[in-house]
């Protein structure tokens, strides 16, 4: 009887036991699910904060590189005020409706030989209007009384990206047009009121410019 008792005391502990036992490791497993659930929800609330964040990234980016191409393509000239014995001349260009409009300009001293503030003026409208293309003034010369200028374009290597005046400046007839207005405007300078040229006539690497869309470039073109 004795040992009857004491092997189902036994029996009991060892119940009491792994019932505590099983208990424990449910309570753990219960918790652990809890923090990953807490995890996986922290883990969501930043994935959608994170698809928020790029969103903005890309759509400031875009603002940026809309803005920068605005400001590339943006004449942004400073305006400084001549020295008492220096002028400033403007440099012309052409919009596609046939208008002059004013691209840059140059400063030169008053009394610069004319014919050096002709090749600033070229100089400047080559960089400025026309993709780096080169030209010379190279002579005035009197036409039946009239003082005529000389300009000599010179034509691009023909290296690969390089700008051409014959492919590039005397296309078509708006374009053509455009080259033809403001290469006169520019060098006629209309509205000066000092010693200026009375005409001008252009070459193409000293040769007379006989081409379809810049008729008017082959013969000397006056105020």
């Amino acid at each position: 009887m004795k040992k009857n008792v004491i092997k189902i005391v036994t029996a009991l502990l060892a119940l009491s036991m792994l019932t505590a036992c099983s208990s424990k490791t449910t309570s753990e497993v219960k918790t652990l699910s809890e923090n990953i659930a807490t995890l996986e929800s922290k883990i969501t609330d930043l994935e959608t904060e994170n698809t928020s964040l790029k969103a903005d990234i890309t759509a400031l980016t875009e603002e940026r590189d809309t803005l920068l191409a605005q400001l590339a393509n943006e004449v942004v000239e400073t305006v400084v005020e001549p020295a008492a014995d220096e002028e400033t001349l403007p440099v012309y260009g052409a919009d596609s409706n046939h208008q002059r409009i004013k691209v840059s300009s140059v400063t030169v001293k008053t009394d610069e030989p004319l014919l050096n503030k002709m090749n600033y003026l070229g100089a400047e409208i080559g960089v400025k209007f026309f993709g780096g293309l080169t030209m010379e003034a190279k002579e005035i010369k009197t036409v039946s009384g009239k003082k005529v200028l000389i300009v000599n374009l010179i034509e691009g290597s023909g290296a690969v990206g390089e700008k051409s005046w014959v492919y590039d400046y005397f296309q078509g007839s708006t374009g053509g047009l455009m080259t033809s207005i403001a290469l006169s405007e520019t060098f006629l300078q209309k509205e000066y009121s000092g010693t200026w040229i009375d005409g001008v006539q252009f070459l193409l690497d000293g040769e007379m410019i006989d081409l379809e869309h810049v008729e008017g470039l082959s013969e000397i073109i006056y105020k």
